[in-house]
């Protein structure tokens, strides 16, 4: 009798589960960050914790530009303003922490080559290989802190398939706005 109990209340929460929708999405896309200058890829994980409030954690890399790299890793809180039928908008609010890395060797070998294409004959001269006039080789690295501040949006364009979009500031050391489009699914 207990096992006929026990299966009857594992079919009632297998069937109330597989009834509820998901609260998981993942997805990404495209950002751009005015002080960073340039664009870079995304992906991004969301847990709806309820109708008002969802978490989410997102890495985007910015694609290198003059020898410079950045990337950023987000954790942020939603405050669900509206959501009808799917679509979405929302507030948020999270911290942030934006990676850089700047590597003098490829800085100065191409400012140098420059000059060598200028100087060919030179270059041959003096064996130029790799060479570093200033002697300046490796890289400088580090990470900035900041708070995170913006608003996005959902918009369902299939059962489980979003398209969304977020606008945010980043205050801290290293201050910028982005703008983000994508796609998540809703699992």
């Amino acid at each position: 009798m207990k096992q006929l109990f026990l299966l009857i209340g594992l079919v009632t929460m297998v069937s109330i589960a597989s009834a509820q929708e998901s609260k998981i999405m993942a997805g990404g896309g495209l950002t751009y960050a005015t002080d960073i200058d340039n664009i870079g890829i995304n992906i991004k994980g969301l847990y709806m914790i309820n109708e008002t409030w969802e978490a989410d954690g997102g890495f985007t890399y910015f694609f290198e530009k003059n020898n410079m790299n950045y990337s950023a890793l987000d954790f942020n809180g939603h405050y669900v303003f509206m959501n009808n039928e799917g679509t979405c908008l929302y507030g948020l609010a999270g911290i942030n922490i934006t990676f850089y890395k700047f590597d003098y060797g490829n800085a100065v070998s191409s400012a140098y080559n420059e000059y060598v294409d200028e100087y060919s004959e030179y270059a041959e001269y003096i064996g130029y290989e790799g060479y570093s006039p200033l002697g300046l080789t490796g890289e400088s690295k580090g990470s900035e802190f900041g708070f995170n501040i913006g608003a996005g949006g959902r918009m369902p364009i299939s059962d489980a398939l979003f398209l969304t979009g977020e606008v945010k500031y980043t205050l801290g050391d290293l201050d910028y706005f982005s703008i983000n489009a994508g796609i998540m699914y809703q699992f």
